[in-house]
């Protein structure tokens, strides 16, 4: 049983989830010199794109990892997401209810060559009892701006699941997001 569970601990600390590189989607305008052109006000709800795990900008930066607690974490009409860079490679995100402050975080960010800012962080979540009745999922981010000043999010939403300890299919699933600045 420890060698099951040491192997088990082992693939999973090796899995990863796909990168960014096959995936096209229009340039982002994010610079060095520039950064501060992600700063602002946003929409939670995506102006143009859509996806099944990832519908609203509060759920690329907070996910609900809470395993029994179906409802939503914040309430999408009335939340709108205030982004600010504080240095080079720091983002503060803020969930603004009403304007009044339910989420405020700092997270590590890593400006790359194609413009897009990249959460240091993948969100690694567990639904239900892995390998019994749950799996889990990992979710990379990366961000841009377009021509407009609109955010551009790109997320790879990587799953797998099971039924007691026969796993399913491995599946990725790619989402690109549009996000209206206020």
């Amino acid at each position: 049983m420890k060698k099951i569970i040491s192997y088990l601990c082992l693939l999973l600390f090796t899995l990863n989830c796909e990168g960014f590189k096959n995936i096209e989607l229009p340039e982002s305008v994010i610079e060095k010199n520039n950064i501060e052109n992600i700063n602002g006000t946003y929409e939670n709800f995506a102006s143009s794109g859509n996806g099944f795990y990832v519908r609203m900008l509060t759920d690329v930066f907070d996910r609900n990892t809470n395993m029994f607690n179906w409802k939503d974490k914040y309430d999408p009409k009335h939340t709108k997401v205030k982004l600010q860079m504080i240095e080079k490679n720091k983002l503060n995100v803020i969930f603004l209810k009403n304007e009044k402050i339910v989420f405020n975080k700092n997270l590590r960010v890593e400006l790359k060559e194609d413009g897009y800012l990249y959460l240091k962080k993948k969100r690694f979540m567990l639904d239900g009892i892995p390998l019994l009745l749950g799996g889990w999922n990992i979710q990379k981010s990366r961000l841009g701006v377009d021509e407009n000043n609109n955010l551009r999010i790109q997320s790879n939403y990587f799953y797998c699941n099971g039924f007691a300890v026969l796993m399913s299919d491995w599946k990725t699933l790619h989402y690109n997001l549009t996000f209206e600045k206020q």
